[in-house]
């Protein structure tokens, strides 16, 4: 994702526009789509069912995948930002 929003910065100021036009295109195929749903089916299952230790590992284990490629996408995305508009020396 670092190279997604290093590559939308640079085409930003290419064709003058935001460089969300480019990176938020680019990163919504990233999102981890089965595992959030995994884990929104467990809750639900969870909530019909009662507690099963078998449906909270599913849950803790895809809720945890999905969140940490999420945090992991945002975190990749904000840094070239950072790197590329800082006005002071990076040393």
């Amino acid at each position: 994702s670092m190279l997604v929003g290093t590559i939308g910065i640079q085409w930003s100021r290419w064709y003058l526009a935001h460089p969300k036009v480019f990176t938020v295109a680019a990163v919504i195929p990233m999102f981890p789509g089965i595992s959030a749903y995994t884990a929104m089916i467990s809750a639900v299952k969870i909530s019909q069912l009662g507690y099963s230790e078998p449906l909270m590992i599913t849950l803790l284990t895809n809720f945890l995948t999905a969140s940490s490629i999420v945090g992991a996408l945002s975190i990749g995305l904000s840094i070239p930002g950072l790197w590329l508009y800082r006005k002071r020396p990076r040393v």
